[in-house]
């Protein structure tokens, strides 16, 4: 990459939101994950683990517990409603109510036929789950107190709950409760408190108190066959490993715990194993499979660790992609939180330091970042979409509730915004929304799709500083589920679109749009998701990077892959193969079309085609501050020669893009806004001290 200037953009002030619990579904890989806000995170975790649904929460609405079944998703909460979600549309698809108030707790028996919830005033609901809906079954005898997490039993006879000082066993055909096992108390007059539970495949009940001790019971005999004082606070969360031989627990003391089974004499006895602090928060939820453990809890961070080999993970509280919009014309960044937007103009170089230019020069600005505008959302709803002009004169955003355009501008310093009548809009919100790039349209994707209903395009006109109805483009045959990625090509004539189930659709849109029979085509699905796609201007050559990095080149004129991307099927590095976080966004060097250059929230990789294609073996190269993609002092290392370059330089970084031919701009979450607002953790002693 030639040498160019980089606004490094740091006012991006993303609070980080607490992930409250996590639960995993083996067949698809897809883990999900509830934060303090209500939203429920869909993440991907096949290959490079990224966030590939969001379903948006309500401040009105609680979430405690999710659960998969099968490949369908239910929660429950505070409201005392179980509810099930549409996976395409991300929205509830109906809820059912339970007896007993409040829910805490949820868990499905190993058939996946019944669900039982368990509730504030100390009751036990169970519904029977069928292809359409859930039904319900009956209703348990009540207990003292509430109840705050609940197990099957690996039989499906028997269901184990925790509660103050109390482990219960229940029958789970007659609702009566068999056994009631007492934990013990560190202080007389302080209740014990049972927070969570698990189940071994020999039907040994796991626990963790807040006493800290982690217990295992015989539900037989309704006695307790071991315990261990694995913390010295709360433990929240505990978990079983796939091959049910090893239990992790954590909790307000963050240190994550591994007890592994070993067998003396024909007898079982749980040894301790390892520990590793892998938070500095409380740990709310943990999740194991296929030896992976992913841990997660105040932080707001998602951490997925190993041992052996000991490798440990973290990816930030980042808004699925895009969260950063660049209005190259006008030099703004239109940033996405929640519930607003923000919108900045940047600040501009100093000529003396433009006349002074060398490599890795920190230039000084002549005129500092100013926020121009702030837009809220009504009631707090949550943005699900958003998008905005290259010159910055129009801004839309869309809730689950309604559709918002503006007009904006700055008259005499002050910024003036102003409506756009959107009552003619044939739909009510937008999963996805984009502007073309010569402003004149804008695309919607109908949010509202259901299980018979196809997926929608809407394509609306810009004129006269009105918005008319262009038309719409049923696309439910080529894609099956709704839209992930969207992008225009650079001249605006193609609009390439992916979906959840990795199909991949080019529609030309040109400039008088053909609804009746719409020109497309699908290129070749691959096995994994794309988590990014960009159109090269001059070319008009599609780059796709997908969840396990692989990077392929599609001529869009030419109606197939480049020969680029066929040298490249066979060469990727391994080095490359095996990164564990995936490409976030893609962009290209205006000034030289043999520079792909794409970026996850750690660093940027530079991909020059004119160079040689590595072997798989070969070691990526990375550049320091101050050197360039034209400097050949570096041409002596064979074992790092090829195409792939790597810029490690930034900690969470969210976007990468071009101003101008010689100006770029990379925003980075503010890494103080990450921490400063954390309650305080646990104190202890480290190190003798």
């Amino acid at each position: 990459m030639s040498t160019c200037k980089i606004h490094n953009f740091k006012l991006y002030n993303l609070e980080p939101k607490a992930i409250i619990c996590l639960c995993y579904e083996p067949k698809h890989g897809h883990l999900v994950l509830c934060r303090s806000d209500n939203s429920i995170e869909i993440w991907n975790v096949k290959e490079a683990p990224f966030l590939e649904r969001t379903i948006f929460g309500h401040p009105e609405s609680s979430v405690e517990t999710v659960l998969w079944v099968s490949n369908r998703l239910f929660s429950t909460g505070l409201v005392g409603m179980v509810i099930e979600y549409d996976l395409g549309s991300l929205a509830p698809k109906y809820e059912v109510a339970v007896t007993g108030g409040a829910a805490w707790c949820m868990d499905v028996n190993k058939s996946k036929t019944q669900i039982a919830v368990g509730t504030e005033d100390g009751y036990i609901n169970t519904f029977n789950v069928t292809d359409d809906y859930l039904i319900y079954d009956k209703i348990f005898d009540k207990q003292e107190g509430r109840i705050l997490c609940i197990k099957w039993d690996i039989t499906e006879q028997m269901i184990f709950t925790g509660s103050i000082d109390t482990v219960r066993i229940w029958n789970a055909v007659s609702g009566h409760a068999v056994h009631r096992m007492t934990t013990s108390r560190k202080e007389a007059n302080k209740e014990t408190i049972v927070w969570c539970l698990a189940v071994t495949n020999d039907n040994v009940v796991v626990s963790g108190d807040s006493r800290g001790i982690l217990s295992f019971w015989d539900p037989n005999m309704g006695t307790l066959i071991e315990s261990h004082q694995s913390h010295t606070a709360d433990i929240l969360a505990v978990a079983m490993s796939s091959d049910m031989n090893t239990v992790y627990c954590a909790g307000v003391d963050p240190t994550v715990c591994s007890y592994s089974k070993i067998t003396i004499k024909s007898s079982g006895r749980w040894v301790k194993g390892i520990e590793r602090r892998l938070h500095e928060h409380d740990v709310r939820a943990l999740v194991e499979s296929n030896g992976k453990l992913y841990s997660a809890g105040v932080d707001g961070h998602l951490v997925q660790s190993t041992y052996p080999p000991k490798t440990m993970i973290k990816y930030p509280p980042i808004l699925q992609s895009p969260c950063v919009l660049l209005s190259e014309m006008s030099r703004c960044i239109l940033l996405r939180y929640s519930n607003y937007l923000e919108l900045w103009k940047l600040g501009s170089i100093s000529r003396k330091s433009q006349q002074n230019f060398q490599p890795g020069t920190i230039h000084q600005l002549e005129e500092e970042p100013i926020n121009l505008l702030q837009l809220r959302t009504k009631a707090s709803e949550s943005i699900i979409s958003y998008a905005i002009t290259k010159d910055s004169k129009m801004i839309a955003y869309s809730t689950n509730s309604y559709i918002r355009i503006f007009n904006f501008d700055v008259v005499n310093n002050d910024p003036v915004l102003s409506r756009y009548e959107t009552s003619n809009l044939p739909v009510h919100k937008a999963h996805k929304m984009l502007f073309s790039p010569d402003n004149s349209r804008i695309v919607l994707v109908d949010g509202s799709k259901t299980d018979n209903d196809e997926i929608k395009i809407i394509f609306m006109k810009n004129q006269a500083g009105s918005l008319n109805y262009e038309g719409t483009i049923p696309v439910g045959k080529e894609l099956v589920d709704n839209i992930n990625l969207i992008c225009f090509s650079p001249d605006g004539v193609y609009l390439i679109c992916a979906d959840y189930q990795n199909n991949i659709a080019i529609y030309h849109v040109g400039k008088d749009l053909n609804i009746r029979a719409p020109k497309l085509w699908l290129l070749p699905r691959y096995k994994c998701p794309p988590t990014a796609m960009a159109v090269q201007e001059n070319t008009l050559n599609l780059v796709i990077v997908y969840s396990d990095h692989k990077i392929v080149e599609y001529s869009i004129t030419e109606k197939r892959y480049t020969q680029f991307s066929t040298n490249l099927e066979e060469k990727l590095p391994k080095q490359w193969l095996s990164r564990a976080i995936p490409i976030s966004h893609i962009t290209f060097d205006p000034r030289n079309e043999n520079l792909i250059i794409m970026h996850d929230n750690t660093m940027i990789c530079v991909v020059d085609k004119a160079k040689n294609l590595p072997n798989s073996g070969a070691k990526i190269f990375r550049l320091d501050n101050g050197d360039s993609m034209d400097n050949s002092n570096h041409e002596t290392n064979s074992h790092s020669q090829g195409a792939f370059r790597i810029v490690k330089k930034y900690k969470n970084l969210v976007h990468l893009g071009w101003l101008v031919n010689d100006e770029m701009v990379a925003v980075e979450l503010n890494p103080v806004k990450l921490t400063e607002n954390l309650p305080p953790s646990l104190k202890q002693k480290r190190f003798g001290m």
